[in-house]
């Protein structure tokens, strides 16, 4: 229903006497332009916090430079003062100042802008409140330095060359603890020196599978030692998986060493009996169940592991019972398998190193990096002593399989590595893209696994530019 309200023609509503009798009763001072009513700030409430600042603020009001306010009062002289050029905001700040702030000293900018337009000091009538003078603590100069025992802006994390770590021999470790409740030498060495190995001070014998040519002459060399003192290992070939017991068998008594401290699976792959014909019926599962079967027997202490990769480890832990003790895989600067020695050390097996010198290849011994670190003045030393060295402060032990380095080799535990040899021979290893280089390769046709499978995904590594 149409109503005058909605009539385009409705009449002017005449105000009433009523209307003016409320607007004349109302003496509320207030601005045309939003700031707040002076009377609200007149309140006892307000006498002692902020009573002062409101009515500064409203004195400079644009409403209240008009000479007579919104009541019909005369503005004040700061006011008047506002009006005569200077940009007052309807907020009450005055050229960017709040003039009921306490007075702050120019900043250096300002006395700079004051100096350029001629003065020594900033010109012109100062915002109320700003008491403007000469700067008394003006910083010229460059920066402070701060701290002195910290590194300064640009400079090396260190500044000092870090302490060097000092060699002390009764603080080396001889052996390290493996699944099974053995202990496992750092420095080892193949069963074909044993007998100067074991003069040389290495005391883990590693023999080969049950056609290994120097198993007598190991036994003999360990016999002559004594049994107790040495950590006896053998391997089993890929053609013997599917008789466990007879190679366990053949190994002790070509060694006579009564037992087997550790008998590892030499690769990840079974042949037929006799040829390196890969052998599809067979299992690792299956082949691992029987020489947990000979640990229970007692003819072997503890099960090992050879040349395994990540995923290989990871598929042999799900089954296994009697968990494996060791991986022993080729490590050197050039093929240091971070990943591999950092998952098998998750699971519970020590790594151990052989071809730790590339089988005397001259892209490792003459390394340009390798050769700068052997002239180090401060601990001058052999490739062969610094590359078993640097094995052995990896925590990985070392199988010495030439006897012309033996010596050499066991210099590695009478000293340790400088920070910069420690530098430089980390500094061989190629990048993660590139891979690593290998120089032990089986008698048959076998690809190892890429080195990025299993473990923890890097998706990282995707992004890295060939």
């Amino acid at each position: 229903r149409r109503t005058w309200r909605d009539s385009p023609t409705r009449p002017p509503r005449t105000p009433s006497r009523h209307t003016h009798a409320a607007k004349a009763t109302v003496k509320i001072i207030m601005a045309q332009d939003g700031c707040q009513p002076m009377e609200r700030f007149m309140r006892p409430e307000y006498s002692n916090h902020g009573a002062g600042s409101a009515q500064k603020s409203w004195a400079f009001c644009p409403s209240s430079r008009d000479g007579a306010s919104a009541g019909g009062g005369t503005a004040p002289p700061s006011a008047m003062h506002a009006s005569a050029g200077h940009g007052y905001s309807v907020s009450g700040y005055v050229n960017g100042y709040n003039p009921t702030l306490p007075a702050y000293p120019p900043t250096r900018a300002q006395l700079e802008a004051a100096r350029a337009r001629g003065g020594g000091a900033p010109t012109g009538p100062a915002p109320p409140g700003q008491r403007f003078r000469q700067a008394t603590a003006v910083w010229d100069g460059p920066a402070p330095r701060g701290d002195p025992s910290k590194p300064q802006p640009g400079t090396p994390y260190y500044i000092n060359t870090p302490k060097e770590e000092v060699f002390d021999a009764s603080k080396e470790a001889k052996d390290a603890h493996i699944v099974g409740g053995g202990r496992l030498p750092y420095c080892g060495c193949d069963g074909s020196v044993a007998a100067k190995g074991l003069a040389a001070g290495a005391t883990h014998v590693r023999c080969g599978n049950s056609r290994d040519s120097s198993l007598k002459s190991a036994g003999e060399a360990i016999a002559a030692y004594g049994r107790e003192k040495v950590f006896v290992s053998a391997k089993l070939s890929p053609d013997e998986h599917a008789r466990v017991g007879e190679a366990v068998a053949a190994i002790l008594a070509a060694t006579g060493v009564g037992y087997l401290d550790l008998f590892s699976i030499e690769w990840p792959v079974q042949h037929k009996q006799g040829t390196t014909e890969v052998d599809g019926e067979g299992s690792l599962e299956a082949t691992w169940e029987a020489l947990e079967k000979c640990v229970s027997e007692g003819t072997v202490k503890a099960l090992g592991l050879a040349n395994f990769s990540v995923p290989a480890v990871e598929r042999l832990m799900k089954v296994a019972k009697v968990k494996p003790a060791v991986n022993e895989v080729e490590l050197h600067p050039l093929l240091a398998q971070r990943k591999l020695v950092g998952v098998c050390r998750r699971y519970g097996l020590l790594v151990v190193a052989h071809t730790s010198l590339a089988n005397g290849d001259d892209k490792l011994l003459k390394h340009p990096k390798l050769v700068q670190a052997c002239a180090d003045a401060a601990n001058p030393q052999t490739p062969q002593a610094l590359l078993t060295r640097w094995s052995l402060q990896r925590g990985v032990p070392i199988i010495i399989e030439d006897e012309q380095t033996l010596d050499e080799c066991m210099k590695a535990t009478t000293f340790r590595l400088t920070n910069a040899q420690k530098v430089l021979i980390d500094a061989i290893e190629p990048p993660p893209k590139d891979g690593g280089v290998r120089f032990f390769h089986p008698a048959f046709d076998f690809t190892f696994d890429d080195p990025f499978l299993g473990g923890v995904y890097r998706p990282g590594l995707d992004l890295v530019p060939n």
